[in-house]
């Protein structure tokens, strides 16, 4: 559990930062959501879902990578 705390506070300032920059927006909720792949890369991408997660108490996992309007990373919150 401190281990998983400590990730969380070192990894969230890293996570706002990148998302603040970019500008990214999250479709979604508490299940999950798609993030838009334009301008991000996967793993920035794995961030901002990470951090949407974690506002309701939950780590995201990775889904797939749709091109259907956009490629788009469809990930859901566990």
């Amino acid at each position: 559990m401190n281990r998983r705390l400590a990730a969380l506070l070192l990894g969230l300032p890293a996570t706002f930062a990148l998302s603040g920059c970019m500008g990214t927006t999250v479709a979604g909720n508490e299940i999950g959501g798609a993030i838009p792949l334009a301008g991000i890369t996967r793993q920035q991408a794995a961030e901002v879902a990470r951090a949407h997660c974690l506002k309701y108490g939950h780590s995201s996992r990775m889904l797939a990578i749709r091109s259907d309007a956009g490629e788009k990373a469809v990930f859901e919150c566990i």
